[in-house]
């Protein structure tokens, strides 16, 4: 399945924090959208030569993918969290819930899958 999704439909951003050995954590904003899928989750920033650039950093292509990304599919044998390891872990979640249709999926998730997480949700009919 090819990732699809608008630009301009942001519906939320997301932190990831990740750890570097003798290194100071980076911290990342993550955009996200909905599209094609569950979730996409993409960096965004300007490089060097002014020119903008994007990497998808995850995606959930359905709310069973989200599961087994997020260890909660036990008998499917998903028993790791990727968002949650020694070297990465998404930290805050800030969701516009009159933009993404599976807000309260996602929050039943991402509780069931993190001890320690902030999660924010708002309303904004415009861009976020």
């Amino acid at each position: 399945m090819a990732l699809e999704w608008e630009w301009k439909e942001t519906v939320g951003t997301a932190t990831l924090v990740e750890k570097h050995p003798d290194e100071e954590d980076r911290e990342f904003e993550l955009q996200l959208y909905q599209g094609n899928a569950f979730l996409i989750m993409t960096h965004e920033w300007t490089g060097d030569d002014g020119q903008e650039k994007y990497d998808v950093c995850g995606f959930f292509s359905d709310q069973q993918h989200a599961k087994n990304c997020l260890g909660l599919n036990k008998k499917g044998g998903w028993h790791r969290n990727i968002y949650d390891t020694p070297y990465q872990k998404l930290t805050k979640l800030r969701i516009n819930k009159a933009k993404y249709r599976y807000t309260k999926d996602l929050v039943a998730l991402l509780t069931e899958a993190f001890d320690d997480i902030q999660i924010e949700i708002y309303t904004e009919k415009g861009g976020t």
